[in-house]
């Protein structure tokens, strides 16, 4: 299973033993699953494989910063549909922005055998969270790969859609579905979605 890998009690988020093994009773009770390519870095990275040209991606504006103040209320964790990558280089490439370190898993097609937006991915990182669907958001910036599949799946979606060249989509909304143009709405949008900060 995907766990965050942590040196020693000084570094590692709340509810992160230095052994690597997280007490799931100190963790929140709620996940973030962000996508990456498109979502938290404004490309996927350009070459193929581990470690080719990923810290030259630029990161999303805003997303380290709100990302990092949710982090004690919220388990963050990836979902990509990476098939080449391993976990130890993309936390690595997420690091720049504060991020890397904070990612309770890294769930990826090649960790979960299968591609967003297919059930079992996200039921590989539900299983690996220990958390019931509905406590799961998934942000993103694929309709169909990360919001569809996952409010199929029971969890509750962002779908991630800033500005184009000035231009500007129509915001889907639904129940369990909301639209976020700039990182800084994820807390007002979380909240409107029944989540406490």
């Amino acid at each position: 299973m995907a766990k965050a890998k942590h040196t020693d009690a000084d570094t590692a988020p709340h509810g992160m033993h230095p052994a690597n093994q997280p007490d799931r009773a100190l963790l929140p009770d709620k996940a973030l699953l962000l996508d990456w390519g498109g979502t938290l870095m404004r490309v996927m990275p350009r070459w193929m494989g581990p470690q080719h040209g990923w810290t030259d991606e630029e990161p999303m504006p805003h997303a380290g910063e709100v990302l990092c103040a949710l982090a004690a209320g919220w388990r963050l964790a990836l979902a990509s549909n990476a098939s080449e990558s391993d976990e130890g280089p993309i936390r690595a490439a997420l690091a720049s922005m504060g991020v890397g370190p904070l990612l309770a898993g890294v769930y990826t097609w090649r960790s979960a055998g299968s591609p967003k937006p297919w059930p079992p991915f996200w039921a590989y990182a539900l299983r690996d969270l220990g958390l019931p669907a509905n406590r799961v958001v998934m942000i993103g910036d694929d309709w169909t790969g990360d919001v569809w599949g996952a409010t199929q799946a029971g969890m509750h979606g962002i779908w991630f859609d800033p500005p184009s060249n000035g231009s500007v989509r129509e915001a889907r909304t639904a129940a369990r579905v909301r639209t976020m143009r700039d990182f800084r709405e994820l807390p007002g949008l979380l909240a409107e979605l029944g989540f406490e900060y």
